[in-house]
């Protein structure tokens, strides 16, 4: 299952339809965790255009004014939706993998910058975690950062990280090491970097594909770049054979052409 999630800061924009319609084509994406769509009535908006043709279903948070909202889009062929729970900052579905017949929970999280807002929503996630069963993946833009390392250019406050890292303590959740990039936003002017969009799954997600890659793209229609967690592996086909010419005059070595 490969999941693609992504800050639009609104999801109006053509250019933005057509960058996150290319990368679900490019990468095979299955599961789309769209935040901050800044719409109100989703139903005065489409979604078909960041899926092409292909078939999906969808499940949003309204946003309240232009604050939020979030959306997810998914192939009904690989996931199987039978439970949503929704919150102004976190949208949650609970289903299973059909191929593997797996229980699985996908969060998709914008969280508030307002630190005392921001432990709510931690200790409502937890209670969330501890009432369902199955695999976890929480996805999104967290609004915040675990270390030090994590910010550049930008204030670091401790008390909220170590609030974070008590949050992803208490409900058993690891990431996976992100290529691409070390930071997921870039404030308009460049000068802020921050780490604040991310994955986070559960033990037996990791223990079952513990090859799978998160990869931060390129940043181009929002401030913040689009993250992918893919549990596909790459296949390039067989490991091509070397031969080097100073074999060629060893006594007896033979070439064979197909």
């Amino acid at each position: 299952m490969n999941i693609l999630s992504v800050n639009l800061r609104g999801v109006r924009d053509s250019r933005k339809v057509d960058r996150i319609r290319g990368i679900i084509t490019s990468y095979g994406v299955h599961f789309l965790a769209i935040q901050e769509t800044k719409l109100g009535d989703m139903s005065n908006f489409i979604f078909n255009g960041y899926r092409g043709r292909a078939a999906y279903q969808l499940e949003v948070v309204s946003a309240e004014g232009r604050s939020g909202g979030l959306a997810c889009l998914w192939n009904p062929g690989i996931f199987t939706c039978d439970n949503v729970i929704k919150d102004h900052y976190f949208l949650a579905l609970s289903g299973s993998l059909n191929q593997i017949g797996t229980r699985i929970n996908l969060v998709n999280v914008y969280a508030s910058s307002d630190a005392t807002v921001k432990r709510s929503i931690w200790d409502r996630l937890v209670t969330i975690k501890n009432s369902l069963q199955g695999l976890w993946v929480f996805m999104g833009d967290f609004n915040e950062v675990r270390d030090e390392m994590e910010r550049f250019n930008s204030e670091f406050i401790a008390s909220n990280a170590e609030a974070f890292n008590q949050f992803i303590l208490a409900t058993g959740l690891s990431e996976y090491q992100m290529g691409g990039g070390r930071y997921t936003y870039i404030s308009d002017r460049g000068d802020k970097l921050s780490k604040l969009d991310r994955f986070l799954v559960c033990l037996g997600f990791l223990e079952r594909w513990s090859m799978a890659t998160v990869l931060a793209l390129n940043r181009d229609v929002s401030d913040h770049r689009p993250i992918l967690l893919s549990t596909i592996p790459s296949d390039f086909g067989h490991i091509p054979f070397r031969c080097y010419n100073s074999w060629m005059e060893i006594p007896g070595f033979i070439l064979w052409r197909s």
